[in-house]
């Protein structure tokens, strides 16, 4: 079967580059002649393709051999890529080398031409010679697009991929930014961030700057909707449980909903956090403490932070050590007025309320931890009082 010539049928039929690498198959359809100028016989032959990046020479990059390639009138057909699917780019020029049951490979080998159209999707230097949007996965990409890539039933995905790092260039006139990742960390350069919306960060990850991490706000009882957890009792180590009422008044410096106990005698407001699953090594309550009415002198607010405490023992005692603490006397005429009776009616008096906007930070990876507020005063509510409002936990 050496002595044979083969020919194109209307040059040699593709499909465009495109199609070639959506569907891994190549049309290609051409006539088998003798040497004597006759057709070759009807029948199923074994026939060899094979790629080439040139003309004579050179090694394959594709070869397949389809063992039953019909041909009738010396006319064969037959799609490249069923038996081995297509690796070439197709970015190139390709020759494609022939040879009939595993005879020598026919000469001249065939230049694969293409439509003019699909000429347009190589180019000369990769770029694109028409205007207008590209489409991947879309006939009728958005006009306000450069590029539009569309998934039909699943997620639209843009993938970049190298062997170092993956770069997206962002560059307007004479300035670039970059949004670089190495496998590890997204990196990103000369470019300032406007963010309109929030940013949610799942637990356990944190905000870093300069090499240091900021405080994360993790927790806010602002007492809008309930009590969020806060309990009263007697002292703070105790479960003698006390009445409280949640109140706003309409002050400035009310800081929305107050927690204020309305029972005469010791009261203690506490309440016990959780960070599991928020790792940190240092701890932050921020609080609003407010002063009601007529304080007398070296009477104190206090405030505990206690990281350490046991839960209750048998006898109803809470034991425990406070890591840090807060605590303001009266020193001066700091809470004097008419009395409670302005406040309680809710003809509030701004003057009455003295507040106090504090920290407390202890440096600790324990995951729970008490926050206890109290007073010592030697009169009744209505005389004088104290409550607590906007209570933040911040980590680090």
């Amino acid at each position: 079967m050496k002595n044979i010539r083969l020919f194109s049928l209307l040059g040699l039929l593709l499909c465009t580059v495109a199609q070639v690498q959506a569907q891994a198959n190549l049309s290609i359809q051409g006539t088998i002649q003798k040497t004597s100028g006759a057709n070759l016989d009807d029948g199923v032959y074994a026939m060899t393709f094979r790629l080439y990046d040139t003309e004579v020479g050179g090694t394959a990059v594709w070869t397949e051999t389809q063992d039953a390639v019909e041909v009738l009138g010396g006319v064969y057909s037959t799609l490249l890529g069923k038996a081995n699917p297509l690796t070439a780019a197709f970015d190139k020029t390709y020759y494609l080398g022939i040879s009939l049951d595993n005879g020598a490979e026919v000469v001249p080998r065939i230049q694969l031409t293409a439509s003019p159209y699909s000429l347009s999707l190589i180019g000369q230097t990769n770029i694109f010679p028409s205007d207008g949007p590209v489409g991947a996965g879309t006939l009728a990409p958005a006009s306000t697009a450069g590029l539009h890539v569309k998934k039909e039933g699943g997620t639209g995905r843009l993938q970049v991929e190298g062997s170092t790092v993956d770069t997206v260039v962002l560059k307007k006139g004479g300035n670039k930014a970059t949004i670089s990742y190495d496998g590890n960390l997204i990196t990103i350069s000369n470019l300032n961030l406007i963010i309109n919306g929030s940013v949610n960060l799942p637990a356990g990850k944190s905000v870093e700057y300069n090499n240091l991490k900021d405080w994360r706000l993790v927790d806010v009882d602002d007492f809008s909707t309930g009590n969020d957890g806060w309990i009263c009792t007697e002292y703070w180590n105790n479960t003698l449980t006390r009445q409280f009422e949640r109140i706003s008044p309409s002050t400035p410096s009310s800081q929305g909903y107050i927690l204020h106990p309305t029972q005469s005698g010791f009261n203690s407001l506490k309440k016990e956090f959780d960070l599991t699953g928020i790792p940190h090594t240092k701890v932050k309550v921020v609080f609003t403490y407010h002063f009601f009415d007529t304080w007398d002198w070296y009477e104190y607010g206090f405030a505990g932070f206690g990281t350490r405490n046991a839960p209750f023992d048998a006898a109803g005692q809470q034991t425990g050590i406070f890591t840090v603490g807060w605590n303001k006397m009266r020193e001066n005429n700091l809470c004097a007025g008419a009395g409670y009776t302005a406040f309680w009616s809710g003809t509030w008096d701004a003057a009455l309320d003295y507040n106090f906007r504090e920290e407390m930070v202890a440096q600790t990876s324990d995951d729970k931890f008490w926050v206890i507020f109290a007073s010592s005063l030697d009169q009744g509510v209505a005389d004088e009082s104290y409550g607590i409002s906007d209570i933040q936990i911040w980590v680090k």
